[in-house]
């Protein structure tokens, strides 16, 4: 197995290193290939620790939610509206230039229509994969989770900044494998994602599951597949040039060391750098301090910001792109 080829990482401690030892169970079962405890939390993905931090699950629909009762559905609500502005399909809505009722208005009316327009403008389902029961609103026939949403955005986006299906991409930290099947959907057929082991292993069911097991090639298998799984761990063998890395949601929380290994790597082989990320730098469990990307940027030399803006999708989160010059 592609996980047992990967060898420990001895970084200093980050939220991910917590992350992973509450997950031993799973790595414990990836190790001994025991697979009935793999197909079970495979089939129940979204129903327990596995996506902590990289997607919406059912926490959000319980008493154990850190937000209140209504977060979910709010949540859904927002990020359609947020992607149907963002795609130029909903005006923006001004409380300088409408009455407060009309603003109200604007935010909380039927939501199907603008699913509708979505799909089309996209030319693909943003309705959440059924593969591992993900937690979803009902809008109209349509079944959306906050991730089916806006994971769709990224990949919009980058071909919006001219690259193109056949350009090289790396992601780094891919949350449990939606970009990559978004970038599968707008037709991205050189796509590579890096992470810690045991995350490879969840990227590497999804995907299978969503896109079909012959476009997903993982860590020593030999084969020329649209999608490539890779584990951190061995991320110095990565060896074909890039001409774009993608961070997005992630560089914040890993210590400082392994975010400026990982833009060492992006400085030496990609063209193009995109980060889409939170500033807060907030202490968790008040001993381990997150990152800001253009402080690890100025720390590691080597990148010219080309444009900062806020993300369209997540409030409090920026989104840049730097070209990657290599001076250091």
């Amino acid at each position: 197995m592609a996980f047992q080829r990967a060898h420990d990482s001895h970084h200093d401690e980050d939220i991910w290193t917590e992350l992973t030892a509450n997950n031993n169970g799973f790595t414990d079962a990836l190790r001994s290939k025991d697979f009935g405890h793999l197909r079970n939390d495979f089939t129940n993905l979204f129903h327990g620790p596995l996506l902590f931090g990289m997607g919406h699950t059912d926490i959000f629909l319980t008493e154990r939610s850190p937000y209140n009762p209504q977060y979910f559905s709010l949540r859904c609500r927002d990020s359609i509206l947020a992607l149907s502005e963002a795609l130029g399909l909903k005006p923006l809505t001004s409380n300088q230039q409408t009455s407060f009722d009309d603003y109200l208005k604007a935010t909380n009316g039927d939501l199907e229509e603008f699913v509708e327009k979505i799909e089309k403008y996209l030319g693909f389902s943003v309705t959440a994969p059924a593969v591992g029961r993900p937690p979803v609103a009902e809008i109209g026939r349509f079944r959306v989770s906050p991730d089916s949403v806006r994971h769709a955005y990224v990949m919009h986006r980058v071909k919006e900044l001219g690259f193109k299906p056949s350009s090289s991409i790396l992601e780094i930290g891919g949350g449990f494998g939606n970009v990559a099947r978004y970038a599968y959907l707008e037709g991205f057929r050189n796509y590579t994602i890096v992470d810690i082991p045991y995350v490879t292993a969840i990227q590497a069911a999804f995907l299978s599951a969503t896109v079909g097991a012959s476009n997903v090639a993982v860590f020593g298998e030999e084969i020329d597949a649209a999608l490539t799984i890779h584990p951190s761990t061995q991320k110095e063998l990565l060896s074909k040039p890039l001409d774009l890395a993608i961070n997005m949601d992630s560089l914040p929380e890993i210590n400082t060391d392994e975010a400026l290994d990982y833009l060492a790597l992006v400085r030496s082989k990609a063209k193009f750098f995109l980060s889409i990320n939170q500033e807060a730098q907030k202490t968790h469990r008040g001993k381990i301090k997150q990152n800001s990307v253009p402080e690890l940027i100025e720390i590691a030399g080597g990148f010219k910001r080309l444009h900062r803006h806020p993300y369209w999708m997540e409030q409090g989160y920026a989104e840049e792109l730097y070209e990657v010059t290599g001076n250091v």
